[in-house]
Order: C-alpha cells, then sequence, then structure tokens
C-alpha cells in the first residue's frame, strides 16, 4: 500500500501481494496497530500528548469513528500479519467495556492477528478496578502500561496525578487477581526540587510491586503545557538536570542489581518481557496509528491524523460517505505525511536503534541501506567516539554510559542535512 498526495487529498493505492516496502525482511511481513483515546478526565501539566478533558461527550461517535477507521485500513493492511496492538491515549482505561470489546472486535475481524500477540493498554490508578481489570482481561488485553510516575504523595500533587501512591499498590494487586502478568508503571524522575533519596524511595517501593517491565523518563518541561507555563512565570523552579543525571546513574545500577535488563534508554525489563510494540517504533518497523493525532510508518509513507477529535470524527464520516457515493476516495482524516528520503531513513535507523542499549548492528545496516554506518555518518561517528559517548563492540555501534546521558548531543549530529533552497529561495 502506498498512501499518495493528490489535490483531492490522501488516496491509499495497494501494492502488488508480497511487494518488499522495506529492505529489512523481517519488518515487510509484519505489522503494529496503535489506537489513539484521547480523552481524560483530567489534564495533567506536564503532559503534551493529543488529549483532552472535558470531551468525555464525544466518546461514543469517537468510538464510531474508530471503528470504521480499523476498517479502511484492512485491505491495505491484509498482506501484513499484526504482531502488537496498542490501545494509548489520553487514557484508555476510560472507555467502557462494551466499546473495548467493539474495537478489539474489529481488530480481530478485519487483521490477521499473530497467535502470540501482544495487546497492551495504557492506564491510570484511577480507572482500573476489579471488575473493569477483568473484562479487560477476558477481551485479550495482556499488557497493562499504569502510569505510577511517583509513589509520593505530594510529587503526584505536584504532577496533578489523580491517584494516591496506596491506590497503586491496590490496583497492581487487583489486576494480578484479574491475570494480568505482564505488567508495565510508568516513573518520572527528576522532579522539581526531588532530591536522590526521594526518587530511591520511589524505585525501591515500586520493586516490591514486582512489575515486569519499568519506563523511567526524566521530567521535560514542554512549551505548551501547564508546567511550562508555571515555569516560565517563576512559580515553579526548572527541574535540576545534574540531579535528574545522578538519578538515571542509580536507577541503571539498581534495576541490573534486581534483574531487569535495561534495554532502551528509558526502559527496563525482566528477561523476555521487553515491549514489542515500542520495539517496533525502535527499530523503524511499519505501524498504523488510528485515531485523532495517530502517526503511522507505512509502505514507506510517514503520515498523521487530525489532531482535534471531533474533526477526526467528521473527516471518517467524510470518507465513508465518498466512498458509498464513489467507491473510492481520499483518507480525510490524514493531515499529512511526507515520504522520506533515503538520507532520513538512513539516520532514522542510526538516530532510532542508538535508542537500544544494544545499539546499532553494522551488517543490519548495511543489508537494509547497502551502505555501512560509517560510510554515512564516518565523521560524527569518530568524533563522538572520541568524546567518549559512542562505543564499537564487535559487529554493533551504541551509546556509552557517558554518551546514555548526553544521548541528543549524538542524535543531533546524526540529522541529515536539511536540503538546498530552490531558485526561489523555497
Amino acid at each position: 500500500m502506498v498512501v499518495q498526495r493528490t489535490a483531492a487529498g490522501w488516496v491509499p493505492r495497494l501494492l502488488p501481494p508480497h511487494a518488499a516496502c522495506y529492505a529489512d525482511s523481517v519488518s515487510a511481513d509484519s505489522l503494529s496497530l496503535y489506537l489513539h483515546i484521547p480523552f481524560c478526565t483530567s489534564k495533567c501539566g506536564y503532559c503534551d500528548f493529543n488529549s483532552y478533558e472535558g470531551l468525555g461527550h464525544l466518546a461514543p461517535g469517537y468510538t464510531e469513528a474508530l471503528l470504521h477507521e480499523v476498517e479502511l485500513w484492512a485491505p491495505a493492511a491484509r498482506e501484513f500479519r499484526v504482531d502488537t496492538v496498542f490501545f494509548g491515549g489520553g487514557t484508555p482505561s476510560l472507555t467502557n467495556l462494551d466499546d473495548m470489546a467493539a474495537l478489539t472486535a474489529a481488530v480481530r475481524e478485519h487483521y490477521d492477528i499473530a497467535p502470540n500477540a501482544e495487546w497492551s493498554l495504557e492506564a491510570n490508578p484511577t480507572d482500573l478496578e476489579g471488575e473493569h481489570l477483568s473484562g479487560l482481561r477476558a477481551l485479550g488485553i495482556n499488557r497493562l502500561s499504569i502510569g505510577v510516575q511517583s509513589l509520593h504523595d505530594d510529587e503526584l500533587e505536584l504532577l496533578e496525578r489523580a491517584h494516591s501512591a496506596e491506590r497503586v499498590v491496590e490496583v497492581v494487586g487487583e489486576a494480578r487477581d484479574a491475570g494480568f502478568d505482564n505488567l508495565n508503571l510508568d516513573l518520572i524522575f527528576g522532579l522539581i526540587g526531588q532530591p536522590l533519596a526521594r526518587w530511591q524511595q520511589t524505585l525501591e517501593r515500586t520493586l516490591e510491586l514486582r512489575p515486569e517491565h519499568l519506563s523511567c523518563y526524566a521530567l521535560s518541561v514542554e512549551p505548551g503545557t501547564a508546567l511550562h507555563y508555571r515555569v516560565a512565570k517563576g512559580e515553579l523552579d526548572e527541574p535540576d538536570p545534574d540531579i535528574a543525571a545522578d538519578q538515571y546513574e542509580w536507577t541503571r545500577t539498581r534495576l541490573s542489581e534486581a534483574g531487569y535488563e535495561h534495554y532502551e534508554l528509558s526502559n527496563w525489563a525482566r528477561p523476555g518481557q521487553r515491549c514489542r510494540h515500542n520495539l517496533t517504533y525502535w527499530r523503524a518497523y511499519p505501524y498504523l496509528g488510528l485515531g485523532a493525532g495517530a502517526h503511522s510508518l507505512f509502505a514507506g509513507q510517514r503520515f498523521a491524523n487530525v489532531d482535534a477529535p471531533n474533526r477526526y470524527v467528521e473527516a471518517i464520516e467524510e470518507t465513508r460517505e465518498e466512498r458509498r457515493r464513489t467507491g473510492s476516495g481520499t483518507l480525510r482524516q490524514i493531515a499529512g505525511g511526507e515520504t522520506p528520503d533515503e538520507a532520513t531513513l538512513q539516520a532514522d535507523a542510526m538516530i532510532l536503534g542508538l535508542r537500544l542499549i544494544d545499539g546499532v548492528s553494522t551488517a543490519g545496516f548495511e543489508r537494509r541501506f547497502g551502505v555501512a554506518p560509517d560510510a554515512v555518518f564516518g565523521e560524527a561517528i569518530e568524533r563522538h567516539a572520541g568524546l567518549g559517548l559512542l562505543e564499537r563492540d564487535g559487529d554493533r555501534l551504541r551509546l556509552s554510559g557517558r554518551g546514555l546521558l548526553l544521548s541528543n548531543e549524538v542524535f543531533i549530529d546524526l540529522l541529515p542535512d536539511p536540503p538546498e533552497p530552490d531558485a526561489a529561495g523555497r
């Protein structure tokens, strides 16, 4: 399938069966699905995701539109086997069980789902209760990613989270009782005014819950968020990057001692429990994003849906109406996209691959692109190796321990040069 930009909009065109859209044979016949649920009961101050509070009344129509988009993409994905399905947000755990049943059934009906597929759902501790958890598990959801962030109530209040530390402990127990044996807990370190000892207490209490997977992120003050506004006004200090670095280094050591594999910059897992869906992104394998603001990498194209939930619903209905009338038509929910050139694909493979602790296989890169990484990025590689940020280990090129702390310095240097302006200066 190719998504082509025309004067009327974005139009899908099916490729011949078994067309090799990617040089990497592993990614040519596997696919990940992402379904975005943009609704929240409240918007956390640090969050810059495409999420909205106070729009719950749109949920029934939105679910209907999402069901239609699942069906719209099915013919284009017929040559792929779906290995992972991820419900993200927003707050997917707000979706009632009837709607979740409809969505999971539609995915199974229209796509070739691998028997061992990973089905993940993001959740807030306040939205999960015993009956709802049991219902999700019965629908085939086999992995929960729970937004914990902290196990100190005052820090949760700073982050504008609605749950308590006590509720986190309760919900993990309830999830286990419902049959979930694959839990990820999201945590944030580097909070404003948070000393090392405070973060250590949160992580130690989290380890007592024995999650299969941990995502630990440094607090980032993103433009456009309420937190950014408060920092800009001087109500709050900036996070201290030196303290955050100390916390990160301690986290790496402590989680290794606890038996977790550090496999990506911000992610740790027990053996065999790495997040397969997120590995799709980091390996630049194909994925389809469905729902408002969702992004896709599919058949050599990158594109994104419109952000606003109401406009997304309207666009899906316009697409369906056009197809009822004409038998074909544009995908009006797609807001824009691009066909990445070879330089961009190579840079993506390097940057995303270096996020993984295993790094980039130079032989794998050469098989994929027909050229060795050193032939494309040699100057940058040697410079950062000289600075101690990159290291070689046999076939693999990866970030050093120091490079993990300064990864953005490396990534920026791997970006392709911008295209030369044309005669009109564009």
